[in-house]
């Protein structure tokens, strides 16, 4: 089968990953439309919600930033049922028609409240960056849970979500530690949402920075290596002729870890 081999590389913060995979056909010249097609499709066969999250959590958050989580009281909850039923939204259907009622709720809720924060922040010269989960499951057992929200955003934020929330329910924090790669987080988050069709996994800010990949081509379906000075974190099994993944700490003179801090320039 005519093909060849292409390699991609992702760096954000101090991880980095390669995945090589099989685009058919013959190759064209590098400005070749079929050639950036076909490239496009695998990279939407190959980045999955918890590793999309992941670049961005590793090239725009920190130790000290925060892990938030925000939840509903009794009054919160009965907040959101009533703009979904103005909404014409069926709250009081199936089980499955209500929860879906009441995630879209939610959500139009944390648009507001980070709308809110935003404002507040910048009164104070500070940015909002964020990436935020609506959850109404439990990630281990997958039994329904009360709608709530996890968000990865900078220390400074803590006080305005905690004003800026109130009346709705709780709000409870973590620093993130020194990690190295925070792919672990991504997965913790991305279990605890429930599958929608066509509904996107998390949200995040515009203002991210958004690791963008390097494209090359391999002569070979040889097993990929880790770059010299790098530290392997996870190898997927290698099988001739099928396609790799690797994800590794970058050699810290290739480190682009985010400041510390929601301060403007």
């Amino acid at each position: 089968m005519n093909g060849y081999w292409v390699v991609r590389t992702y760096e954000a913060g101090a991880v980095g990953e390669k995945t090589k995979f099989w685009v058919p056909g013959e190759r064209p010249s590098k400005s070749g439309r079929r050639e950036k097609q076909e490239i496009k499709k695998q990279e939407q066969n190959e980045q999955s919600a918890e590793k999309s999250m992941a670049r961005l959590l590793n090239a725009n958050f920190c130790q000290g930033d925060l892990l938030l989580g925000l939840d509903y009281s009794e009054e919160g909850l009965e907040r959101i049922l009533s703009w979904a039923r103005e909404q014409g939204m069926n709250v009081d259907g199936s089980e499955e028609e209500r929860m879906d009622a009441v995630r879209a709720a939610a959500e139009h809720e944390l648009r507001l409240v980070l709308r809110r924060v935003k404002r507040e922040m910048a009164k104070a010269g500070l940015v909002l960056r964020y990436v935020a989960v609506t959850s109404d499951m439990d990630g281990d057992t997958g039994e329904t849970v009360r709608v709530h929200h996890h968000l990865v955003v900078p220390a400074e934020a803590r006080e305005a979500f905690v004003e800026k929330w109130a009346g709705m329910g709780g709000v409870d924090w973590s620093p993130l530690s020194a990690q190295e790669d925070y792919t672990p987080i991504a997965a913790y988050l991305i279990r605890q949402v429930r599958r929608v069709p066509d509904a996107k996994k998390y949200v995040s800010s515009r203002n991210l920075v958004r690791p963008q990949p390097r494209d090359r081509v391999a002569l070979t379906d040889a097993e990929l290596r880790v770059p010299r000075g790098a530290k392997l974190l996870h190898r997927n099994e290698y099988k001739p002729g099928r396609p790799q993944y690797i994800r590794y700490v970058l050699p810290e003179e290739k480190q682009h870890r985010p400041p510390p801090g929601g301060k403007t320039a």
